[in-house]
């Protein structure tokens, strides 16, 4: 199984007990542009900055599915855009990754 790393354990990515979820499948890949994307939807998945991503730029929306398909919880992840990066990430589309987070302590 594939491995998705997260620096920081944001909101979206916990369950309803505010644990990190185990793992998640990944859904779709969308090429986007940094500076087409709102503020609110940037606030929302770097935790409010949490995360510094550059001003503009190609990069990467991710779409995951968590695993409890009763509720479908859905949840994005922004991320660097390379051609080789785009790749890996299609080629993984249906798959679950393991999610790791460094950060083991959520106000």
């Amino acid at each position: 199984m594939k491995t998705i790393k997260f620096s920081h354990q944001y909101r979206k990515i916990l369950d309803s007990n505010n644990d990190v979820i185990d793992t998640a499948t990944l859904l779709q890949v969308i090429p986007v542009n940094l500076e087409d994307l709102s503020q609110p939807f940037l606030d929302y998945d770097t935790d409010k900055r949490t995360y510094a991503l550059p001003k503009k730029g190609k990069i990467m929306m991710l779409l995951f599915l968590k695993p409890d398909w009763d509720t479908l919880n859905l949840f994005t992840t922004l991320r660097q855009w390379t051609p080789e990066s785009e790749q890996y990430y299609r080629k993984s589309v249906g798959e679950a990754f393991i999610i790791e987070s460094d950060e083991v302590v959520i106000e």
